[in-house]
């Protein structure tokens, strides 16, 4: 699934999830999400919501914006529906094993109310994010923490751009021997194997002795998937683990970072631990992140 506002800086996570369901011949849903006006309103108090503007009631104005974008947003997805040869069915049309299809679907809400639910039967989300100064990251949090599905998150300021298959070339996994690690390693197969070369990343303090997976047993599972992995270890120096994650990411020239992202979620609030934040807000290539 790939979450869509119709805005153009998150055309490229939706090129990717087309060019991921053309390449594993799977069935993908464009997830438009459109606030209801009144939520404007409210943001910025009912009077100036109501109140008169030169081109009519500010509601009607916000509406009529919202109109727009998902009409950009579904002429977006027909249009990569036919230049990715990815079969567009009416939504509501079951899925057909071993095709390439998509669907359009446009709900009116918020992204904490609509995408729990709809992310909850797919096995990715695919989705664009803000990672500039103050960028807004909920639809990355919102997945990790109330969908259980792992999220590709492609930033909007990213200098590396993944293969036209949608898939990685040289696939970078940050490593701890953690059960957070463990899910997202296991997430990411159907990356790894596709790879022509994965590195498994661990930084010194990253892991807790007593409770991690050993780097033998680890390697070994992946060799038993056909995944040829070199290990590296990186001292833990002046900076902290997520900058040396990544340092080591642009090193290796990796196209793709898989990473267990750590937090806690509560009722009203999703936190993110540090080295997960820190590569949300710095991270200039495409992050794997399961919860």
């Amino acid at each position: 699934m790939c979450v869509f506002s119709g805005n153009a800086d998150e055309e490229t996570a939706l090129s990717t999830a087309f060019n991921l369901a053309y390449t594993a011949k799977g069935s993908l849903r464009v997830l438009h999400i459109a606030a209801p006006p009144i939520l404007y309103g409210a943001a910025i108090g009912a009077a100036y919501a109501s109140g008169p503007y030169p081109n009519g009631d500010l509601a009607d104005i916000l509406e009529k914006d919202a109109r727009e974008l998902t009409e950009t947003a579904l002429k977006a997805v027909i249009r990569l529906s036919n230049s990715r040869m990815v079969t567009l069915v009416e939504e509501g049309v079951q899925a057909t094993a071993g095709r390439a299809q998509a669907s359009f679907r446009a709900l009116i809400g918020t992204v904490s109310e609509c995408l729990p639910a709809e992310g909850r039967s797919v096995d990715l989300v695919v989705a664009g994010y803000d990672n500039s100064y103050g960028g807004n990251f909920e639809t990355i949090l919102t997945t990790l923490f109330k969908t259980g599905s792992p999220v590709l998150a492609i930033p909007r300021l990213s200098d590396v751009v993944l293969s036209e298959t949608g898939y990685a070339r040289t696939v970078a996994v940050a490593w701890d021997g953690s059960l957070t690690a463990s899910r997202a390693l296991r997430a990411a197969m159907p990356y790894l194997v596709r790879a022509e070369t994965v590195y498994l990343v661990s930084v010194e303090g990253m892991n807790d002795p007593v409770d991690t997976v050993g780097n033998r047993d680890i390697m070994s599972y992946l060799a038993v998937h056909g995944i040829s992995a070199q290990f590296i270890h990186c001292e833990r120096v002046a900076h902290g683990i997520g900058h040396i994650l990544l340092e080591k990411a642009y090193d290796l020239k990796a196209d793709l970072l898989v990473m267990g992202a750590y937090g806690r979620g509560h009722i009203g609030e999703m936190i993110l631990g540090g080295v997960s934040n820190h590569l949300l807000k710095h991270s200039r290539l495409p992050l794997f992140l399961a919860h």
